[in-house]
């Protein structure tokens, strides 16, 4: 069953880099959270925005570190 959606509306994702991920929270704060915009403005994904605003909001912007791989 489709949702109206279609499957342009979802992005891959991609490598973001630390001021990015800073950036594309700010920016998704300032246009009154609008999450799929931010995902088609940056080309990365709307769970990624999510997740990286729910960061942002709870730990600031330290939490956007990208910590895989170390202890």
């Amino acid at each position: 069953k489709s949702t109206g959606k279609g499957t342009d509306t979802m992005n891959p994702g991609r490598k973001t880099t630390f001021p990015e991920r800073i950036e594309i929270a700010q920016y998704t704060v300032a246009n009154e959270y609008n999450y799929q915009e931010a995902a088609e403005k940056y080309r990365v994904s709307y769970q990624q925005v999510y997740s990286w605003l729910g960061k942002y909001e709870k730990d600031s912007e330290q939490s956007l570190h990208d910590r895989r791989g170390k202890s």
